[in-house]
């Protein structure tokens, strides 16, 4: 006759592993979507790559600087 006590510890056993093959799975989903999230972040660093640098020109509204462009006179302050 079966021991009842090593029948429970079997469903025990098998809902265990279950349970563990679940969670490894939910977490390789979460690792691979956020490999996706990171690849599709990188791929848009070259799609906005800006190539054109813009100098400062003076102190007006459009400057990249303003005033603060000429608060530094490098050929006087040496």
């Amino acid at each position: 006759m079966s021991d009842p006590m090593m029948k429970d510890f079997g469903q025990f056993q098998t809902a265990w592993m279950q349970a563990w093959v679940a969670a490894s799975r939910q977490g390789l989903e979460m690792w691979k979507h956020m490999f996706d999230m990171q690849h599709k972040m990188l791929r848009q660093v070259g799609q906005y790559h800006r190539d054109h640098v813009e100098i400062a020109t003076g102190a007006s509204f459009t400057d990249k600087y303003g005033k603060r462009a000429h608060d530094i006179d490098p050929e006087r302050d040496v």
